[in-house]
């Protein structure tokens, strides 16, 4: 639901800033900010140790209440701030408790397949996410986009309450509150940075100072992780060369994936003249297609014994992305949903195997924090890419000329950006397919 909400709103922005009388960078931070505090839900390594799967459920479930009831009354941007702030702590927890679950209780066999299963109910949410936010934006409210889930937040509630029984592995864990803060000081300064670019300017001050305070403290964490007795995440999972390549991708995945659910819609408002139902309809075949393949992504994944399903994941994926930049200057509805089929089907085919084949490489007791380190960079990829194309954008609509033109010069230069770190993720797919064929011709 948490997945569903995000989506939903990027159709709703161009209706957002003119209701709320706030500019596009402004308005981003609906999901930028939700997706920081998601993020901050790094957390979850501890509290999954340390605390019953149900106490959590029901914490989670209970600010999701909350946070929607919020946005349900809101009438202003910064109460509708506060109300996804609260509902990012709910899916902060949700995600990383169901992966959890899986990692937990499921045979080593079948947990791609599982995994897999886990990555179609995320994916799902993108696929019914804009065209729900569109559909209701255009007929009714946006206001309805949350109170229609508050039927289906008391079923899952009841469900949860009744069913959830896992208990806590490590009750006695100490939580790093200092490393925490820190951590989330260098992640709020560099999403603050990007949306001061989208207002002032790259080579403005804003920009460059916030960046350059969010890498002072950047340091600040390492050297005080080194020399900690607590940490938040395990460090040391990352000694492993196959789990360090597979967090790469899977950041520079999600990165392309959530900022593109941004710009999508507002190239498609912006710049080809659709509704916001039009648009969120644009994205619908290939979060659709990209639910269908997930669970058997896994499930090839399991019978082969090889993440070379992630390889192939990733040459999609880069297909897709050359697709925009190619057409980038002719865009029309029907080439931006092709590009984006392309795109769901490669995203789809990695993004649960990624986790799996991680995980598989780490002692099940440190299985927790590969779950905490891969959904913290999955949200914060999220949070980070909606920022920076946000921010992209924002500064070619600065420009004088027209909104439609400003809006595809600045879509261009992301489409270009994306097809980089396209390349970057396939490169490091193959070299974590490469370590690992050594490692098992080794064995």
């Amino acid at each position: 639901m948490g997945i569903l909400v995000e989506t939903s709103l990027n159709v709703t922005y161009v209706t957002l800033t003119k209701q709320l009388h706030v500019n596009l960078a402004t308005i981003q931070w609906l999901t930028t900010g939700y997706l920081l505090v998601v993020t901050m839900m790094v957390a979850s390594a501890h509290l999954t140790k340390k605390y019953p799967v149900k106490n959590l459920f029901v914490f989670a479930i209970s600010c999701f209440a909350v946070g929607t009831v919020i946005l349900g009354v809101s009438n202003s941007f910064s109460i509708m701030l506060l109300g996804r702030i609260i509902q990012g702590m709910s899916t902060g927890l949700s995600a990383p408790l169901m992966f959890h679950l899986i990692m937990s209780s499921v045979p080593r066999q079948k947990l791609a397949t599982y995994t897999g299963l886990a990555a179609m109910i995320i994916a799902l949410a993108p696929a019914l996410g804009p065209t729900y936010g569109g559909l209701l934006t255009s007929l009714w409210s946006w206001r309805m986009i949350f109170w229609l889930l508050m039927p289906l937040i008391i079923i899952v509630f009841l469900i949860g309450v009744f069913n959830l029984t896992l208990q806590p592995v490590s009750p006695d864990d100490q939580f790093d509150f200092i490393g925490f803060i820190i951590l989330s000081a260098v992640l709020l300064l560099l999403d603050l940075a990007f949306s001061q670019a989208g207002k002032f300017g790259f080579m403005s001050g804003h920009f460059w100072g916030l960046l350059l305070l969010a890498l002072v403290l950047g340091l600040i964490f390492y050297q005080y992780d080194r020399h900690s007795q607590r940490h938040l995440i395990d460090f040391s999972i990352f000694k492993y060369p196959i789990v360090s390549w597979h967090l790469l991708g899977y950041f520079l995945l999600q990165f392309t994936n959530i900022g593109l659910s941004f710009v999508i819609p507002q190239v498609a408002q912006f710049a080809l003249g659709k509704s916001a139902s039009a648009a969120g309809m644009m994205l619908l075949p290939g979060a659709l297609l990209g639910a269908i393949v997930a669970p058997l992504a896994g499930r090839a994944m399991d019978k082969l014994g090889s993440p070379i399903p992630i390889v192939i994941g990733h040459v999609i994926f880069v297909l897709g992305a050359l697709i925009d930049v190619i057409f980038s200057q002719r865009l029309t509805a029907l080439i931006i949903v092709l590009a984006y089929v392309v795109l769901r089907l490669g995203f789809n085919l990695v993004f649960g195997n990624t986790i799996t084949d991680a995980s598989l490489q780490v002692s099940p007791k440190q299985r927790a924090d590969i779950n905490a380190a891969f959904n913290m960079s999955q949200r914060y990829a999220g949070s980070f890419g909606t920022g920076v194309l946000a921010a992209i954008i924002g500064v070619y609509q600065l420009r004088p000329g027209k909104l439609a033109v400003t809006t595809t010069q600045g879509a261009t230069v992301v489409y270009w950006l994306l097809l980089v770190l396209a390349i970057i993720a396939l490169l490091g797919s193959w070299l974590s397919y490469h370590e690992e064929v050594k490692k098992r011709r080794a064995l």
